[in-house]
């Protein structure tokens, strides 16, 4: 793991590799790696943000503790309405400490390894779109926004939603996009 002096995300200390086998284990079966696709609205104009995402979803709370131990974050408990059902717990990180996490369990991970490669695909795009000049290969018209949805749209259908609307919709954006031209060839106005 890449981790400055003091600038590691850990909470209490660095995990072995048997608590990065098992922590894998946990994401594999249980946990989830995405992309967190969200809206703001400022002065009338709406922004699209894009970051990798990882968490636990479950109703053994000790994985999610797990995780916390070393990566920090809460554990938030929803309580069913119905009493037949178990409670929830619900982990997640996002952004930077996210990528570091899946950078250090990618290894280990036997199912969700493509979710994995494309976090840090949308990573490194992100960190690309960084600074005074981004995408200088592009040029001064590129917009990367068409470049994130689409791995927004991949990893929802990698992830086969339970929310099978979604996922259709993803599957058809992506085809729509295996139409578009590259960036360069994109009209300027």
């Amino acid at each position: 793991m890449i981790f400055e002096s003091g600038t590691s995300p850990m909470s209490q200390s660095e995990p072995t590799s048997i608590d990065l086998a098992y922590l894998a284990g946990i994401i594999d079966a249980d946990g989830y790696i995405s992309i967190q696709r969200s809206k703001h609205r400022s002065r009338g104009t709406e922004k699209l943000y894009y970051a990798p995402r990882i968490g636990i979803a479950g109703t053994n709370r000790k994985p999610h503790d797990f995780a916390a131990r070393f990566w920090g974050g809460k554990v938030t408990v929803s309580t069913p309405k119905a009493l037949k059902n178990k409670v929830q717990f619900q982990w997640s990180r996002v952004g930077w400490v996210a990528i570091q996490m899946i950078e250090a369990l990618t290894p280990f991970l036997k199912v969700k390894q493509e979710q994995a490669l494309l976090a840090w695909e949308l990573w490194d795009h992100l960190e690309a779109g960084r600074g005074v000049d981004p995408f200088p290969w592009f040029g001064p018209y590129y917009d990367p926004i068409p470049d994130r949805d689409e791995m927004w749209a991949r990893m929802v259908v990698l992830n086969d939603s339970r929310n099978h609307l979604r996922t259709r919709n993803a599957q058809q954006f992506l085809e729509a996009l295996a139409h578009r031209p590259f960036p360069w060839e994109a009209e300027r106005n």
